[in-house]
């Protein structure tokens, strides 16, 4: 286990002269955000009911492996609801504030009679604004004593809250969905550059659904709080991995918007998996719109997978490829 998984299930569970519950506790253990999967499995062999609620789709169906309870694509805060008993909740600290307000007030609304929050994060990506979020659904919020480089933040004592997500022109953002309720200019100029008669549409890695909304298509995306939100504008949105729902050759047109962090580290090869599964996805003689940070140069691995790729439109920030197999 990783120093910051050490800290964090220490300070929740009483290890290192924390003041977590003891040992024996046998309540309710609530997996917010776990890279490494190291919490779900201390906490599947620690005997306690596990639910899972980060929302990647790749991990939920190792917990469901493991023998976690996972929320799935399914709002927390509708989940959650009608709990009772005790819980402890713990995961890395979400990088947006606004996954950070949705776990709060699902999980502080949900009825448990007691309930903490554990988060552990490096230092610097702590900020005074996630306790100022936490604080609006608990009562107590502090922070624990640091191991190396590494704390967590600590919340109690559940207040009356509910959760309501974001909306703006037409979009809504369930948690911690990228861009929020707005539409962000890779998209737009991305929606701008799709043809007049898509056929039939893909948007893989639908994000909150800005860059096919109205237009008729399928979404899909990896993320449950995208996958929530790109629903509660009209899409059909599947939560699987990379469209993997989806039989072959499924789509004239595949729009993709793809991510290139990985939590709060730049990882370009992000896109490669995305690449793939649109090869094995298009119809012959179909046609993959692809947005990229121009200095990432993305070009190469569309190059290397399809036969021919044409630059369609560029800004100062963003290049859109078309590329046809």
């Amino acid at each position: 286990m990783r120093t910051l998984d050490s800290l964090i299930w220490d300070v929740a569970f009483g290890g290192a002269g924390s003041q977590g519950v003891q040992e024996e506790w046998l309540g309710t253990v609530l997996i917010c955000h776990d890279p490494t999967m190291d919490l779900t499995r201390a906490a599947v062999a620690k005997g306690a009911p596990v639910v899972f609620l980060d929302p990647d789709y790749s991990r939920s169906q190792e917990a469901l492996a493991l023998g976690a309870e996972v929320a799935g694509d399914v709002r927390l805060d509708e989940y959650l609801t009608g709990a009772s008993g005790s819980a402890v909740a713990v995961g890395e600290m979400p990088k947006s504030l606004a996954r950070l307000n949705y776990l709060a007030r699902s999980i502080a609304g949900a009825g448990y009679h007691d309930v903490r929050v554990v988060l552990g994060a490096n230092n610097k990506h702590l900020s005074r604004g996630m306790n100022a979020v936490l604080a609006e659904s608990f009562t107590d919020v502090g922070a624990s004593l640091g191991r190396g480089k590494f704390r967590c933040l600590v919340a109690s004592g559940p207040r009356e809250v509910t959760y309501e997500p974001l909306r703006n022109d037409g979009l809504v953002a369930v948690g911690g969905v990228f861009s929020g309720a707005k539409a962000d200019r890779g998209g737009e100029l991305l929606r701008s550059c799709l043809p007049g008669e898509c056929g039939r549409l893909l948007d893989l890695g639908c994000g909150n659904g800005s860059v096919t909304r109205g237009l008729g298509g399928l979404a899909t995306d990896a993320d449950a709080d995208a996958v929530l939100s790109a629903r509660a504008i009209g899409l059909e949105a599947t939560w699987d991995d990379a469209g993997s729902r989806w039989p072959d050759a499924s789509f004239d047109t595949i729009a993709l918007n793809p991510p290139f962090h990985d939590g709060t580290t730049v990882d370009a090869t992000l896109v490669q998996h995305l690449l793939d599964a649109s090869v094995r996805l298009l119809a012959p003689g179909g046609s993959l719109y692809l947005v990229h940070n121009s200095h990432l140069r993305y070009r190469g691995e569309v190059e290397r997978r399809f036969g021919a790729v044409e630059q369609v439109a560029r800004d100062t920030t963003f290049t859109v490829l078309r590329a046809t197999r």
